[in-house]
């Protein structure tokens, strides 16, 4: 981090078009009995990102790192702008700080893992009683006294410093906070700063080793003093903080080698400012920030656990290809009944929930290992921690490397019941978990009525109702109220006790309920609050067109909760983006496997029947089971190598080939006939050759094989 000029806000900001985008948010805060979150206008944040990406030189203003196409950055609010969370965890500042959205001071270009990961709802101040009123602007705002660093205002070098390892260490109470909210000491950023200054160093004692060399010296002599007057440099701060280092030592050799290529041999370094802070007071904040469940799954491991045997799945650092939003990513895993999605659910919810729970689980781990092993584990990369969580899994038992869970962690199976007779919730919960309907559909949810109609009202008006809102989708005069110990509901006019609502409704009222009872101890709106959730089979009890909506509807309630589900309905694909589902299948020798998703087609762009027929649900044509399942014996026989095919194999392809044709599928005429001889012969050979391998990389492939032969071989049949 290093101290930025900021431009005069553009023209955009003293137009009349932008000015009914401030008012517009103004009434809508200020809008009697609002139920519904504050919503923010974002139509003019690609215009604006333009405009921040020019005047912070394309670089995260908080860690330096440059955005492109990996990171493209996202536009964040200093302040953040729908609640803020400080080092109290008994205190929340739930309508801060809406009113500063549109400020142009308040607009800071972020790479999506500061941003998004780390700094989130996060502005602690010295004291919370000193948090602004609502509306506070300009220097109202500087009496906060605050706690995180604004690159804008004042000098980083005042409260940070940085060592040749890359290592930012604190000066004051200001610069731990800061490295704290941000997560500036994260490992990938470390080596990349390592990485930096070192390659400085050793060119500048080059210098030191050779006679002079003119042209590496102007060289240097012009970065070190961009490092100085610039801002345009990855990594400036560590940078400056090496040659500062380097400059002690060897000053004079500097200024002479200066003076040759430069007119102006003026000193460009800086004094080491000294820490203020005590070793002490720097530790108990760090300690107040390992308080705070800040944990979402970057990567994970699976190996003989079940029916797997080893499989790796990555998890995007962003739910959306647009920079304006900021949402956790989802994973929705694909695949036939009984190939191991809810394993893997299994696999990582026992990982992450805590040795404590997984005592009171008092699971067999014999029933989870695969057969004919003697060891099995989970390992855990997450985004916001350089530790990974691994779960041991022997004749011993299960060995946990976290006693309790890094974040909330909710885990669901595919039967989702309510309280009845023999079926209760959970009773033996540790606390940030709710997991044990995944292992046992006996255990039902809780009793939404019985949680939802004891909540206090400003509990119930101001975290719960906007969540429902999204959820439900209500709109306008809707409004949930409780009335006579019931939830009720008026939509369209039209007032019901939820308990009057279809079976699918009140599957989504008794889940998203849960959801929001196990997050209820974090005070911020639910729309901030950071966690897991795992979900088996998405879809079920749901009438397709709640299926088509239920992504959508939890992503928009709980926009920072980590979802990962499974289902083997095409419609619950809608709602997420490209990147976030994975398809499970068997390879060759019957090993559960992922698809490379990034081979996958883009499932947003395709309709319902689209979907069915597309490699992410495997079906051929949408033709029916029979015919596809003899699609299937029939590309396998043909992918045997011709010394290994017997007669009844080649009996059994005739047969297969003669059923096939009659339905049409292999041609209705002597051209399509040989067009698709060529092209079953090019798959098979394919499928024999490379075995496992994704369905678009055989399909590219066989494509230009039969181009080729119609150009050439088949020319004059053709």
């Amino acid at each position: 981090m290093i101290k930025l000029d900021r431009a005069v806000a553009p023209d955009l900001f003293s137009s009349s078009r932008f000015a009914e985008v401030k008012d517009k948010l103004q009434e809508n805060f200020h809008k009697n009995n609002r139920q519904e979150r504050v919503r923010f206008d974002d139509k003019f944040n690609r215009e604006i990102r333009e405009y921040l990406m020019y005047t912070f030189h394309e670089k995260c203003v908080y860690c330096e790192t440059k955005l492109g196409v990996s990171d493209s950055g996202i536009l964040d609010s200093f302040r953040p702008r729908s609640g803020a969370r400080g080092l109290d965890k008994a205190k929340y500042a739930p309508s801060h700080y809406w009113w500063l959205y549109h400020e142009w001071d308040n607009m800071m270009l972020s790479c999506s893992t500061c941003g998004v990961k780390y700094k989130r709802d996060f502005f602690p101040l010295e004291d919370e009683n000193l948090r602004a009123r609502t509306g506070a602007k300009g220097a109202e705002l500087l009496n906060e006294r605050a706690l995180l660093i604004d690159p804008c205002q004042e000098d980083p070098e005042e409260h940070l410093s940085f060592s040749e390892e890359g290592v930012v260490n604190a000066l004051t109470p200001k610069g731990q906070v800061t490295i704290e909210v941000l997560g500036l000491n994260r490992q990938p950023l470390q080596e990349k700063r390592k990485n930096a200054a070192q390659e400085l160093v050793f060119k500048l004692n080059l210098l030191k080793s050779k006679s002079f060399d003119y042209k590496l010296t102007l060289s240097l002599v012009g970065y070190v003093n961009d490092l100085y007057s610039g801002e345009g440099i990855e990594y400036i701060a560590v940078q400056k903080a090496a040659f500062a280092r380097w400059h002690e030592e060897n000053g004079p050799k500097w200024k002479a080698l200066k003076a040759k290529v430069e007119n102006n041999s003026s000193q460009v370094t800086r004094s080491i400012i000294q820490k203020t802070a005590s070793d002490q007071q720097l530790a108990e904040i760090s300690e107040t920030f390992n308080e705070f469940k800040r944990f979402s799954i970057k990567s994970f491991t699976i190996i003989n656990f079940k029916s797997i045997k080893e499989l790796t799945i990555d998890i995007l650092p962003n739910g959306t290809k647009n920079e304006e939003l900021q949402r956790e990513a989802w994973l929705l895993i694909l695949g036939d009944n009984g190939i191991g999605k809810s394993s893997i659910l299994q696999a990582l919810s026992l990982a992450l929930c805590g040795r404590k729970q997984l005592l009171k689980l008092d699971l067999d781990v014999a029933d989870f290992l695969r057969r004919g092993e003697s060891n099995g584990s989970v390992t855990i990369q997450s985004y916001e921690s350089d530790n990974q969580i691994k779960l041991s899994l022997s004749a011993n038992g299960f060995d946990c490397n976290i006693d309790v869970p890094p974040t909330y962690i909710m885990s669901y199976g595919s039967t989702r019941l309510l309280p009845k007779k023999g079926i209760v919730p959970d009773s033996e919960k540790e606390p940030f978990t709710n997991i044990r309907n995944l292992f046992d559909y006996t255990v039902s949810l809780e009793d939404p009525n019985l949680w939802l109609g004891n909540l206090a009202e400003d509990e119930f008006l101001n975290r719960v109702v906007p969540a429902f809102y999204d959820v439900l989708a209500l709109k306008g005069d809707d409004k949930l109220y409780r009335k006579d110990g019931t939830i009720n509901i008026s939509h369209y006019k039209n007032e019901n006790e939820l308990e009057d609502s279809s079976d699918g409704y009140k599957t989504i009222v008794a889940l998203v309920s849960d959801i929001m009872q196990t997050l209820s101890s974090d005070l911020a709106g639910y729309h901030n609050t950071n966690g897991i959730v795992f979900i088996d089979e998405i879809g079920n009890h749901l009438h397709p067109r709640w299926r088509a909506r239920i992504a959508g509807a939890l992503r928009n309630a709980f926009p920072n909760l980590q979802f990962i589900v499974t289902s083997h309905e095409p419609l619950c694909l809608r709602g997420l983006s490209h990147g976030e589902v994975v398809v499970m299948v068997r390879d060759k020798k019957h090993q559960v496997q992922c698809l490379d998703k990034t081979m996958l087609p883009d499932h947003s762009l395709m309709s319902v029947e689209q979907l069915l027929t597309s490699d992410l649900f495997g079906l051929i044509d949408g033709m029916d089971s029979d015919a596809e399942k003899s699609f299937e014996e029939y590309y396998d026989l043909l992918s045997k190598r011709s010394d290994t095919i017997s007669d009844d194999d080649q009996e059994k392809i005739e047969i297969l080939r003669t059923e096939l044709n009659t339905k049409g599928l292999l041609g209705n005429n002597l051209r399509e006939q040989v067009l698709f001889e060529a092209i079953d012969s090019t798959i098979a050979k394919k499928m024999r050759e490379e075995g496992f391998k994704a369905k678009e990389t055989i399909k590219d492939e066989t494509v230009a094989y039969v181009k080729n032969l119609i150009q050439n071989d088949y020319k004059d049949l053709l």
